[in-house]
C-alpha cells in the first residue's frame, strides 16, 4: 500500500476515467491497436493497463462521473515509443501531432505524437532520452 510518507522515488498507483462512444471500438484501439492489456471488465465499463496507468473506460450512457481529462499521457521507453509508432503509422491512424523528436540530442529531448481514440479522446504518447520516468 501506498503512503503519503512513501519515499519520491517509489511508483504511486495512478488512474484514468474516459468515457466512449463505443466499447468494441475502445477494446480494439486500446487492447489490440495500442497493445494495452485489459483486465477483467466491470459491469458496465473496461479496465486497461494504459503503459503502467490504470484506465477505466466508459460508455457515454453510464452515470460515470462526467469528468474531461485533458489529453491521456504515458512515457514510455524509446524502443516501445519507436514500435508503436510504427505500428500505428502502419494501421493508418490519423496523427493530430505526428510522431516526432523535440530537442534531439541535446538535455530535454522528447519523443513525442498526438492521437485520438475512437471517440476522441486526446493521447500524448512520448519518450524522454530513450528512458520512461513515471511522470504521474
Amino acid at each position: 500500500m501506498f503512503t503519503a510518507s512513501a519515499a519520491p522515488s517509489e511508483p504511486r498507483p495512478t488512474a484514468w476515467a474516459i468515457r466512449v462512444h463505443d466499447l468494441g471500438q475502445a477494446r480494439a484501439f486500446y487492447g489490440e491497436l495500442l497493445g494495452c492489456r485489459e483486465s477483467p471488465p466491470a459491469e458496465c465499463a473496461l479496465s486497461f493497463d494504459f503503459f503502467g496507468t490504470h484506465l477505466a473506460v466508459w460508455p457515454d450512457d453510464t452515470d460515470a462521473p462526467d469528468v474531461a481529462p485533458g489529453p491521456l499521457d504515458a512515457c514510455l521507453a524509446l524502443p516501445q515509443w519507436r514500435n508503436l509508432a510504427q505500428r500505428l503509422m502502419a494501421a493508418g491512424t490519423r496523427f493530430e501531432v505526428p510522431p516526432h523528436c523535440e530537442q534531439e540530442g541535446r538535455a530535454g529531448e522528447c519523443w513525442t505524437m498526438f492521437i485520438r481514440d475512437p471517440s476522441g479522446n486526446a493521447l500524448e504518447i512520448r519518450a524522454v532520452g530513450g528512458a520512461a520516468p513515471r511522470w504521474h
